[in-house]
């Protein structure tokens, strides 16, 4: 094994010192050509109908990460809602924990000794107590109420950001199914094309019917001379007077004698 893999290190080795003797410095350019040459003639052979489909895959591999961001988004607004029930509730407990506290300041600061509520008699002392604790209480329920409405505008910012990639994504899926269809329908009228200038069409049987009909009208053609010829003494001069008949005088010759003979076949008939 080891002696295998020294073969083949030595044999790779004395190849690149082959080509570093005949290229020189230029020898690793070459090989690096000779790699992409031959990876895009690899590549072109691939037929265009299964990069196509393969194209179709790689889209349709979008479709899972876009399910995942939807559920992402889904339970982000399940959050956001909870979110604002939470700071309506502290919104309302701040609004009445408000009233409260002005009521027990406003009894405390008019100096009485002892306050009622609810038919219970209470100390100013124990006031103030209360009214101390309560303002603590609000002052933090207050600064509460303010980190979560931020985090509310930073979840709904979070949130429009996502929505807006997601839309982008299933934007961009969108248009590359339409590209794909283009490209389909243009590798299609290739492939038509090809096979239209691929048909043969055998017209040497027609062509050998004219040729039939051309022999046969040369020589009815000729026939017609010779019969003519025949007919004709060659030996004589023609001194016959051509007719000089013209067709418009054969017309009205004809119909003037017609006229003429209408009055006679009118009284014989009588």
């Amino acid at each position: 094994m080891k002696k295998k893999v020294l073969y083949v290190g030595g044999g790779a080795a004395a190849v690149m010192l082959l080509l570093a003797l005949l290229f020189g410095s230029d020898a690793t350019s070459y090989v690096t050509t000779s790699v992409a040459s031959v990876r895009d003639s690899v590549k072109n052979s691939v037929p265009v109908e299964f990069e196509l489909e393969r194209a179709r895959q790689e889209i349709s591999d979008i479709t899972p990460e876009i399910r995942k961001n939807m559920e992402l988004i889904a339970r982000e607004e399940v959050e956001i809602e909870k979110l604002e029930a939470n700071i309506t509730q502290f919104e309302e407990k701040l609004a009445e924990d408000e009233k409260s506290i002005k009521r027990l300041n406003a009894d405390l600061s008019s100096g009485v000794e002892y306050v009622t509520y609810h038919g219970i008699e209470y100390s100013a002392n124990d006031v103030k107590r209360d009214l101390t604790n309560r303002f603590d209480e609000f002052k933090t329920d207050n600064e509460t109420l303010a980190n979560l409405k931020k985090l509310h505008v930073t979840r709904m910012d979070n949130l429009k950001t996502v929505r807006g990639r997601l839309a982008s994504m299933q934007a961009s899926q969108r248009k590359l199914r339409v590209e794909i269809d283009h490209l389909a329908a243009r590798n299609k009228m290739i492939e038509v094309t090809k096979s239209a200038s691929e048909f043969e069409i055998d017209d040497s049987q027609l062509a050998k019917a004219n040729a039939l009909i051309n022999n046969l009208d040369s020589r009815l053609s000729t026939e017609e001379k010779l019969s003519h010829v025949t007919n004709q003494s060659l030996d004589r001069i023609p001194v016959e007077a051509e007719s000089t008949t013209d067709i418009l005088d054969d017309v009205a010759n004809y119909f003037e004698s017609q006229e003429k003979k209408s009055p006679q076949t009118r009284l014989a008939g009588k």
